[in-house]
């Protein structure tokens, strides 16, 4: 990190691993809750270095694993960029409105694909993927069909680009920022697991 702040100052040098979270069974707000600890560690330590806030906090990225349920997958990303904020700007001192933006890449927990009905997989990897553009992330890396039981396949590569590319452009829905906010039932979510996640 120190190196990277000092010499590749745009090196994405710390990647948060939720989905290795996810993926070992936790739930959202274990995922979320673990991250932001790996995060502080992190963090704490470039201080100890005498590195200063601003100069590597913006490089950070929280990798999410996103799962079947849409809502608190969407509540999920938002209070991890609420409690990010806060984190980086009221604990560490970050003076940089930059820094407060927690960039976020997503990929489809694998758990919840089936080998026995792939094509079935091709649904819940839109609906993961939905969850992803709505809750406003950079990045997606779909599984779309048939990595529950092998290395993905050039129809399964070629398919996970078009489900970003149906949801991005034809959907609509990537036009609108933040198109859940102000829905009580997320508001609650959203607080609900932020609060369950505060580290």
């Amino acid at each position: 990190m120190e190196y990277c702040a000092k010499q590749m100052p745009f090196f994405t040098s710390v990647v948060l691993g939720g989905i290795e979270i996810r993926e070992k069974g936790g739930n959202a707000i274990q995922e979320l809750a673990l991250c932001l600890a790996v995060a502080m560690a992190y963090i704490e330590g470039a201080l100890d270095r005498g590195l200063h806030i601003d100069q590597f906090v913006g490089r950070m990225m929280y990798s999410a694993g996103i799962d079947m349920d849409l809502f608190e997958e969407v509540a999920k990303i938002r209070a991890a960029r609420r409690m990010w904020a806060r984190l980086v700007r009221e604990r560490y001192g970050s003076r940089d409105p930059r820094n407060w933006k927690l960039k976020v890449n997503i990929r489809n927990c694998g758990s919840s694909l089936t080998r026995q009905q792939p094509i079935n997989n091709v649904v819940r990897t839109t609906i993961e993927n939905l969850a992803a553009v709505l809750a406003g992330v950079q990045s997606v890396e779909p599984c779309g069909y048939d990595e529950a039981y092998t290395i993905p396949s050039e129809d399964a590569n070629a398919l996970a680009i078009n489900i970003q590319h149906i949801l991005s452009y034809e959907t609509g829905v990537a036009g609108t920022v933040d198109p859940l906010g102000g829905s009580y039932y997320l508001e609650a979510l959203t607080d609900k697991i932020e609060e369950e996640a505060n580290v």
